[in-house]
């Protein structure tokens, strides 16, 4: 029986299709981000109160379910230290270039207020907190017309996978990164957590509006999802082995998914935190059977890892489109679509600097301090070493003197 760990040593412990898997997940953020800049996804229909939920609700923990499963692979083998040095390094420079870039490049040029009074606001100070993963979304008098008034709301991601990269250094601290029972019992008690609190109201009969809401986000609201996803990925890295790599079990997991999105065709039905037992695993399987499977990947992605790129800046260039086209985005039904398409060029060329200017310089960095190259010996051949997610995910280990089996 083939299983995830076959597939994985049949390929060198590189699976065939992450690559493809991360440009597929981010092009289709974007995709979705024209829909929402431009306001047509929720208005003048909303969609999330159709069977559509469920793209909603499966790009992002996708994106964490396959980083959980990377991840492991070097939270296995690295010391702390060096475990944080490197996802560090490997997320840090490029998001603090897009702040800098938004916060003295786009800003001045599309604020609509003085740009002493730009430049002096605590709203602009502010906006460079989202280098240390403090995010602030606005910068003052920019995009504020929109209907999404965000320089870049993509990044609310970035705390929750810092939060992940927490979690994952608890498990290094503890020594459970190969512990499938203590994992397995701190997902689920996770779960069993939101059940209780969502089944008990709790969060509405707090005083405390802050505390209320930070409860509500970390287990019931859609921003959870995120981290769910990327404990199943740890867990299914772990089960790798274990787990059969099959078209069938795929195609089931598939139709779970696409039948709870029918038997509950709404959004708020689909964060009912009862659905996570099945929806998650099902997405986890989904995401890790496209990464081993070889997929077909355009020349232009194969020069270099650019999903990382592509996120950081779709929604400020999503956002420029409108501004400087706003009858053809804002048009009904075309809108969303000239929005992606005028827009997808400069995101690409956008996050192909990224990646040649200060990702790819900063990967060879990373190969002489004391990471995985220098402990390992490894010698990176592929073109997309180190996906940063959402999914900022990297770590399965490249040299076929490896087991995938260990990890180690």
């Amino acid at each position: 029986m083939k299983t995830f760990a076959t597939i994985l040593d049949q390929n060198r412990n590189i699976g065939p299709g992450f690559d493809f898997l991360r440009v597929f997940l981010a092009l289709s953020i974007v995709t979705f981000h024209s829909w929402t800049v431009t306001n047509q996804y929720f208005a003048p229909f909303n969609w999330d109160a159709t069977p559509v939920w469920i793209i909603h609700y499966t790009l992002v923990p996708m994106f964490f379910a396959l980083s959980g499963f990377l991840v492991s692979g070097s939270a296995g083998r690295l010391t702390l230290k060096n475990f944080l040095i490197n996802r560090g390094m490997r997320i840090v420079p490029a998001l603090a270039v897009d702040t800098l870039v938004c916060a003295l490049i786009i800003g001045p040029i599309f604020t609509i207020v003085p740009l002493h009074q730009y430049f002096i606001s605590r709203e602009f100070a502010v906006f460079f907190c989202n280098i240390f993963g403090w995010v602030h979304f606005t910068l003052p008098g920019v995009f504020t017309t929109h209907a999404v008034a965000e320089v870049n709301g993509s990044l609310w991601t970035v705390p929750f996978e810092l939060a992940c990269y927490a979690l994952m250094s608890g498990l290094i601290l503890l020594r459970w990164v190969k512990n499938l029972t203590a994992v397995s019992i701190f997902v689920f008690s996770y779960l069993l957590l939101a059940v209780v609190i969502w089944k008990t109201g709790l969060v509405a009969r707090l005083p405390w509006h802050g505390v209320g809401k930070a409860i509500s986000v970390a287990f019931i609201e859609h921003e959870a999802q995120a981290v769910t996803a990327f404990m199943f990925g740890v867990m299914a890295y772990q089960l790798r082995a274990r787990i059969p790599y099959s078209v069938w079990l795929f195609a089931a997991c598939a139709a779970l998914v696409l039948g709870i999105a029918f038997a509950f065709p709404s959004m708020d039905a689909g964060q009912i935190p009862p659905l996570r037992f099945l929806l998650m695993p099902a997405i986890v399987y989904i995401t890790i059977f496209i990464g081993l499977t070889r997929m077909p990947l355009p020349k232009f992605f194969k020069t270099g890892d650019y999903s990382y790129g592509i996120y950081l800046y779709h929604q400020p260039f999503l956002q420029i489109v409108l501004t400087l086209f706003p009858a053809a985005a804002l048009a009904p039904h075309t809108g969303p679509w000239f929005t992606l398409f005028a827009g997808l060029p400069v995101i690409l060329s956008v996050a192909w600097l990224s990646w040649h200017l200060i990702e790819k310089p900063l990967l060879a960095l990373r190969k002489r301090f004391s990471l995985v190259a220098k402990e390992r010996g490894v010698a990176d051949t592929g073109t997309a070493p180190a996906a940063a997610l959402p999914l900022h995910a990297a770590g399965m280990p490249r040299n076929p003197s490896w087991d995938s089996k260990t990890g180690a």
